[in-house]
């Protein structure tokens, strides 16, 4: 063949070469949410955000693949892996290795005459590596973490020399590959604030300190890629539970804005834009994707389409090649439409602790008589604080073996990052509580969890101190839970006496009906019992109505609750009226008010002197007429023990005005 025309064939088999696309890949989560500096929470997307690598449960591996969809080569390429893990509650690492982040470009080969007069051409092969990122975080509380992160990226310029060589009738191809390479690391810093459970915002300053590391030599300057500083800005916030909503921004004139939507079944849509000020259209990408998780697995996918694909097809026009453009290899000019899968698994503690048990204090004693009120009366509270990088609700409850036959949860409550708060702890007891004889010491747990039905973040024991069923703790507005008219003892004895006076009574006045009860349940017991004198100066011990009737003797709080559970076992409603002078608290004492029926206008029909009676609100909010009883003489019989109560009732209330001045109580018992 003859040399000089082989020439021609050989030049276009050299200008045949075109520039290799963007072989990049975000995670798929990232392609279809595309902003997301503010709600990075695993591995494959730190690189965006390493300071949400605080969101980490315990080790996470997570792996990427993708194909292009528009180049004839087609067939999935391996993009790279990833590797997480928390450490010391508030910290987290991470190391992603890509081989799939590379970018590789052929400049078209140029003609030229070596000094022999002899053609002679060159092309150079520039590729773009970032193989290894790596990652940390810390927690700083009150919503705050930080970041750091590490690219190692390299830079290839593989310059070939083509050269005919014609020596006599016989002409052949001479090549020399000449390789210059540059390594080196670009640091990232960052921040993430959660300001609510609702806002979090980022920022992300890129390429701080330039390289650090070998470039390329000067004559080869102009293919290495740009390592100005720069800063990403973020906000995402979530209107509610299902929704989540991004946007981020650069001083690159970048940004992107996305949304992420829960459907429920773990499944999860996503969609975004794209924006560069220096693309054309500005608006210049699209991506949408699909997420799946279970326990410790998730699954993610997503499409990442360029509205215009100029240089996206695998070649660009010659002279178009601008290095200076691509600010990173995820996504750039030369990137070409793509879809990914990945998956991510979860390995070690599939659950991270969001919240911490700080301390417990037991408000007190716990009185067996007053268990229905530690349904809505703290037994004490729990110190707690969120110790993740983002909000929770915390659910706290109380736990007490034997005594509670599950554990009482607490007001579920919201909690910042870092925030501490203290919550009451409510408890709701069984029967068995009112079997504890005596004082006795039991150990209780208090658990809390950040999210419904996960098992507890942190356990705190807690030492209880349990009264005996008969402690009082000394407040009248608890004496009543003493009050039992619905104890079969209690309807025995009152039924037994009305059964045997029901001949007297029957032809007596309905409308004084419930004062004749009353009278000869009273009259009935006073010559069987007798009152002890207990001075009510401080915490007591209060019988029940079934062992007074039994015993036949107790005190001033005894007696007042056991004709207080008779008259009640009748459907006449009573009242504790409880005197605590302040000039005589030795002289501290209570005695009873039940409720006649009857209309104020009638009350002479039961007593002349209006002294003797008192006229105030019953059940339903009606006035009527109220009798005082003394308990301490109701060994007299009624109408001393009515005399004397109204007697003190006329003195304490209407004379020295104790109610008013606050030191008489009237707490109605049923």
């Amino acid at each position: 063949m003859n040399p000089r025309a082989c020439l021609p064939l050989c030049m276009a088999m050299i200008l045949s070469a075109h520039s290799v696309p963007a072989q990049s890949l975000t995670s798929p989560r990232s392609m279809g949410l595309g902003a997301t500096t503010s709600a990075v929470w695993d591995t494959r997307g730190f690189t965006a955000n390493p300071a949400g690598l605080t969101t980490l449960r315990d080790w996470e591996f997570a792996a990427s693949t993708y194909t292009t969809t528009t180049l004839s080569e087609g067939g999935f390429v391996f993009y790279g892996m990833t590797f997480g893990k928390r450490f010391l509650e508030r910290s987290a690492a991470a190391f992603q290795y890509a081989p799939g982040t590379t970018l590789r470009f052929v400049v078209p080969t140029t003609l030229s005459t070596s000094p022999s007069g002899t053609p002679a051409s060159n092309d150079r092969e520039i590729s773009y590596y970032e193989p290894f990122s790596l990652g940390l975080a810390q927690g700083l509380g009150a919503g705050v973490s930080a970041g750091l992160g590490g690219r190692y990226r390299r830079e290839r310029v593989l310059d070939t020399q083509y050269e005919i060589v014609i020596r006599d009738t016989i002409s052949y191809v001479n090549v020399s590959t000449g390789e210059d390479e540059a390594r080196y690391w670009l640091l990232d810093a960052s921040a993430l604030y959660t300001m609510s459970e609702v806002v979090t915002f980022s920022l992300v300053g890129r390429n701080l300190g330039g390289r650090i590391g070998k470039s390329l030599p000067d004559d080869l300057a102009e293919f290495a890629l740009p390592t100005d500083a720069y800063v990403e800005l973020g906000l995402a916030a979530r209107p509610w539970e299902a929704l989540l909503v991004s946007l981020q921004a650069s001083s690159q004139a970048t940004g992107s804005c996305g949304a992420e939507l829960g459907i429920g079944g773990g499944f999860s849509l996503r969609g975004s834009i794209y924006v560069d000020k220096q693309e054309s259209p500005a608006v210049f990408a699209y991506g949408a994707g699909m997420g799946w998780s279970y326990e410790f697995l998730e699954l993610d996918a997503a499409y990442l389409g360029f509205f215009n694909q100029a240089g996206r097809q695998g070649s660009t026009p010659e002279g178009t090649f601008d290095p200076s453009r691509i600010i990173n290899l995820d996504l750039n000019p030369y990137t070409s439409d793509r879809f990914a899968i990945s998956v991510k698994a979860i390995f070690g503690a599939t659950r991270t602790s969001s919240a911490k048990i700080e301390g417990v204090r037991i408000a007190g004693p716990i009185y067996p008589a007053l268990g229905p009120v530690y349904a809505y009366r703290p037994v004490g509270t729990a110190t707690v604080t969120n110790t993740s990088s983002g909000p929770i609700e915390a659910r706290l409850s109380f736990m007490l073996e034997q005594f509670m036959d599950a554990p009482t949860e607490a007001r579920p409550v919201a909690l910042m990052p870092g925030q501490t708060v203290e919550v009451p702890l409510m408890a709701i007891f069984n029967e068995r509580l009112k079997n504890v004889e005596e004082l006795a010491v039991k150990e209780a747990t208090v658990s809390v969890e950040a999210a419904k039905g996960q098992s507890a973040d942190d356990q705190s024991r807690v030492t209880v101190l349990l009264q005996g069923r008969n402690a009082w703790d000394g407040d009248v507005l608890t004496l009543r839970y003493f009050v039992t008219p619905d104890h079969p003892d209690v309807i025995r004895y009152t039924r037994d006496v009305l059964l045997a006076q029901r001949d007297s009574m029957r032809a007596d006045n309905a409308q004084v009906r419930d004062v004749d009860n009353a009278r000869a349940i009273i009259n009935a017991f006073a010559g069987k019992l007798t009152y002890v004198g207990d001075p009510r100066l401080s915490a007591d011990r209060v019988q029940y109505p079934d062992e007074t009737l039994r015993l036949r003797s107790g005190d001033c709080d005894d007696m007042t609750v056991c004709f207080a559970s008779l008259l009640g076992s009748m459907g006449i409603s009573t009242a504790f009226v409880d005197v605590v002078p302040p000039s005589r608290p030795d002289s501290s004492h209570i005695f009873l008010l039940f409720d006649t029926g009857l209309d104020p206008a009638r009350g002479p029909s039961i007593a002349e002197n209006p002294k003797r009676y008192a006229v105030r609100k019953g059940r339903g909010g009606r006035e009527t007429v109220w009798l005082p009883i003394e308990t301490t003489v109701i060994t007299r019989g009624f109408d001393e023990a009515w005399a004397r109560g109204a007697q003190a009732y006329y003195q304490n209330v209407e004379i020295d005005l104790g109610l008013v001045r606050g030191w008489v109580r009237i707490v109605d018992v049923n």
